[in-house]
């Protein structure tokens, strides 16, 4: 799948268009850690904190992100994708429609050359927290709000919510992230230990990830065992993550990811937008729902920690895919090519009188 960077017209400006959204950027998100409830657009402080911190991972150019934050006031939600010109995108429909409750993270400014560095440094703002503390106190009001909920639960903050969590190796970044650069020019993950700190979410968002097929690259998903052990301590009191797909093997090994990582299914659904009908959409999730897609979901918080934790799922998404795939209807992006071969291979072997070929459960 290409980059956003490789899809970019000639006369595309980074610079200049990092000038024009840089209040709803954020490039050092550690300087927020414990007190992203009194963010304001530029880096600023405001005087109500929000009620609510919600993170969007793997939000895209934005558009559901943006849309959330229109419905609600009341709550932050900040948006990260390993895509730097995805998040410039987000960051402008932000500023377009002004709402001051979307913030969108780069771990750093990203190096798409001497003009980048030049134009910010000329006159563009980077929204990199301040020194001081925030002028209100960090009570909240408890709300109830089940985790199947566009935003999640949410529950009182311990008050060691003020110090980072201290394990980054269990967070968002993986053994892969510096391996594999990100080719627009973002850092390949985030560590999100040092973004957030303990219990200071609300809800964690996954909307449409990169299902990433193949065994060898099952470590980058966003509900990799691994990373599922690094949310929980993010994660507040009765706070949860909720992971939307159009691919049904993602969301089974999903299912076996969670169970490993000691969460509790609180929700699940075959049909999300049948179920939620006003949620907000994505033009990603426009663009597989006209090729026929529809919409799995999970939610799921944190229920008490595994003692052992061990990866023991089969990691190709191959492995579960059913079992007669010419009643697939729909072929899950990413996939289409796998499937096809599958397909063709067992045509082959019916052709010759032979049982149908059933890949290996790795």
């Amino acid at each position: 799948m290409r980059s956003a960077a490789s899809r970019l017209h000639k006369g595309f400006s980074f610079a200049k268009r990092f000038q024009g959204c840089s209040d709803w950027i954020c490039c050092d998100g550690a300087a927020w850690a414990g007190r992203w409830d009194a963010w304001a657009p530029g880096g600023t402080v405001r005087g109500k904190a929000f009620s609510h911190v919600v993170l969007d991972l793997g939000c895209g150019k934005g558009e559901y992100t943006v849309a959330c934050a229109k419905l609600r006031p009341d709550v932050l939600f900040v948006g990260f994708d390993v895509d730097a010109v995805c998040t410039l995108r987000a960051a402008e429909a932000a500023s377009a429609v002004g709402v001051d409750n979307a913030v969108f993270l780069m771990d750093g400014v990203p190096s798409f050359g001497d003009e980048v560095e030049a134009g910010i440094a000329g006159g563009g703002a980077v929204s990199c927290g301040d020194s001081g503390n925030p002028s209100e106190s960090k009570a909240r009001e408890l709300a109830d709000r089940p985790c199947s909920t566009a935003t999640g639960a949410r529950g009182d903050s311990p008050d060691a919510s003020l110090t980072p969590v201290k394990c980054p190796e269990q967070a968002h970044a993986s053994r892969a992230s510096v391996r594999q650069g990100a080719r627009s020019g973002a850092p390949a993950e985030i560590d999100l230990s040092t973004v957030f700190a303990v219990g200071e979410l609300s809800a964690l968002l996954m909307n449409f990830p990169t299902p990433f097929p193949k065994k060898k690259k099952a470590h980058l998903r966003l509900t990799y065992l691994d990373r599922l052990m690094g949310y929980r301590p993010l994660l507040g009191r009765g706070a949860g993550i909720r992971l939307r797909t159009d691919s049904q093997p993602l969301r089974d090994f999903s299912l076996t990811q969670l169970e490993l990582a000691g969460y509790e299914i609180t929700w699940r659904s075959d049909d999300v937008r049948a179920e939620f009908p006003d949620e907000p959409w994505s033009a990603y999730e426009r663009k597989l729902t006209e090729q026929g897609a529809c919409a799995f979901g999970i939610a799921a918080c944190p229920g008490p920690a595994p003692e052992h934790v061990e990866q023991t799922a089969p990691l190709s998404l191959v492995s579960y895919l059913p079992d007669n795939l010419d009643r697939l209807e729909y072929v899950p992006h990413g996939m289409q090519g796998c499937v096809e071969n599958l397909r063709n291979r067992n045509a082959r072997e019916r052709a010759r009188g032979k049982q149908e070929f059933r890949p290996p459960v790795i």
